[in-house]
């Protein structure tokens, strides 16, 4: 539906591309982010807001990158976000359902083992959608920061986390 209101296709077109679809659980709020190149190393970013209830676009932000630099000014190189967001293992990275494993604190009461995990409702979900060439991957998660606090060890939330902290500190996103 969100798609089909922004205009872009199901599937990643763009050998390089990455979609961050960000769902605010208790609001009827949207973002969609789409960084991609476009061949050549000319790449792009949208940041879409999106009112579900309204059912349309009510922002759009677009970033290009300069192929000249200003010596006064120091342009953001896509390659290197491209690169930062890679090392968050986004070709990898499970859904969060496939690690439900990993979040719940065991231990032996009364001669039994006891599992504790708290659901936690409010905050954020997060659909991804990934290609880089022939490596493509999906995957979903919520409330990132909110597990990792609670589960500081989990490899799978820190490298969420990693993910949404590039794209926070390069786009605002």
């Amino acid at each position: 539906m969100i798609n089909k209101e922004l205009e872009l296709n199901d599937s990643l077109v763009y050998s390089r591309e990455i979609r961050v679809y960000k769902f605010l659980n208790l609001t009827e709020k949207a973002e969609v982010f789409q960084m991609f190149d476009k061949g050549y190393n000319d790449w792009e970013v949208y940041i879409y807001s999106f009112s579900k209830t309204l059912n349309q676009i009510t922002k759009i932000d677009n970033f290009k990158f300069p192929k000249a630099t200003n010596r006064s000014l120091k342009a953001k190189e896509a390659h290197l976000i491209w690169l930062n967001i890679l090392l968050c293992n986004v070709d990898y990275l499970p859904s969060m359902d496939k690690i439900d494993y990993k979040l719940s604190k065991k231990r032996i009461e009364s001669g039994e083992l006891v599992m504790e995990r708290s659901k936690i409702l409010d905050g954020c979900s997060y659909e991804v959608f990934f290609r880089n060439n022939k490596i493509r991957n999906h995957f979903s998660f919520s409330n990132a920061e909110a597990y990792l606090e609670q589960y500081p060890d989990v490899d799978e939330l820190i490298l969420y986390n990693k993910l949404l902290l590039v794209l926070k500190n390069e786009f605002s996103f």
